[in-house]
């Protein structure tokens, strides 16, 4: 056997994905349960690109077999690494448009089963659960990604001679074009949704994430608290702005929201982190000093408020001071996180 880097690549594909399946097995019944926490978010996301890609990629190459089995061909070879493959046919015989659909064919698979996906998360009434939508969701970003970006980059830079040379340089230039015309449309597409609010908001409410906090792979969410003060006061904006700097640097997804109340504005940021619910609120009333909490809550249990830490901004004699606030977030959240879980009967809000 030749021990090439796609040999090499895929052993160490294989290893990952073997310890994910064993991590899912072993955790499916938690993982899947109505309670998606960040761990289960990044299990699963590993297991849409270990283990759906891999399955997409055996498809994409079937793709390719089929086509040439169709068009009255025969498949003389083929090999598969798991994040790729190749198929080797005879082409004389074929016609230019012929050889263009068979390259065709696997990225048509592709398609097809991102569409799958979607409508499964999507149009189905109820909805799955946030774990196997997240599974989804994740599987058609990766694939995506993997079959409409990277791969057409890496093959029309190089000298690969993969199948979108073939497509876009095949001789028949309506069908190139055609093609052409829907790969960006589906990009297009892909961009306009992935900046498009409200379809992040449903995103967001289908996999039970916080909307704004923004998507990555491998379940590695971008942090961001995502506090809402549009249209609201300079204090409203300085607090969210402080909310989305901590966040932003935070270990953690971190969930915030902003209230106006009768004593002030309330500022809560929240998180996941040791099998427990931890939270800091900020009160920052019109005048005098602006207090923060910190609060721990392990699962099924009340929350258990902390004492208010040291970590105060000063009082309010001026504008309320992002930096000095961002700061004192910061350090309140550090405390917090040090905290072990205890069950207690105290109120969780200030």
């Amino acid at each position: 056997m030749d021990f090439g880097p796609f040999v090499l690549i895929s052993l160490v594909y294989v290893v990952v994905g073997v310890r994910v399946v064993r991590q899912l097995v072993a955790r499916w019944r938690e993982t899947f349960d109505r309670r998606f926490t960040s761990a289960d978010r990044h299990l699963v996301d590993q297991a849409a690109f270990f283990v759906l890609v891999p399955v997409s990629v055996a498809l994409h190459e079937l793709g390719h077999a089929v086509a040439v089995w169709l068009l009255g061909g025969s498949v003389l070879g083929w090999g598969y690494y798991g994040f790729a493959g190749f198929v080797e046919f005879d082409p004389r015989g074929f016609t230019e448009a012929e050889r263009v659909l068979v390259a065709a064919a696997g990225t048509i698979v592709n398609v097809v089963l991102i569409a799958v996906a979607l409508i499964f998360v999507f149009g189905r009434r109820p909805p799955f659960r946030a774990a196997f939508n997240e599974l989804l969701l994740q599987f058609a970003l990766v694939s995506g990604l993997n079959a409409l970006v990277l791969y057409p980059l890496l093959d029309l830079a190089s000298s690969f001679n993969g199948d979108w040379r073939q497509m876009y340089d095949g001789g028949v230039p309506a069908l190139s074009a055609t093609i052409f015309v829907l790969h960006a449309g589906i990009l297009g597409g892909g961009f306009w949704a992935w900046r498009d609010d409200g379809v992040q908001r449903r995103i967001a409410a289908l996999t039970g994430a916080p909307h704004g906090q923004g998507r990555a792979l491998l379940g590695r969410n971008r942090p961001g608290a995502n506090v809402d003060a549009t249209g609201g006061s300079a204090e409203e904006r300085v607090l969210a702005e402080a909310a989305q700097r901590v966040a932003s640097g935070w270990s953690r997804p971190v969930e915030g929201v902003l209230q106006r109340r009768a004593d002030g504005l309330l500022l809560v940021l929240t998180w996941d982190s040791d099998g427990a619910r931890r939270a800091v609120a900020v009160l920052a009333p019109p005048a005098g000093e602006t207090r923060l909490w910190g609060m721990v809550r392990a699962d099924d249990a009340p929350p258990a408020r902390l004492d208010p830490t040291e970590a105060t901004v000063p009082p309010r004699t001026s504008p309320l001071d992002a930096n000095a606030l961002t700061l004192a977030l910061r350090v309140t959240m550090e405390e917090v996180e040090r905290r072990a879980p205890v069950v207690g009967s105290g109120r969780g809000s200030p």
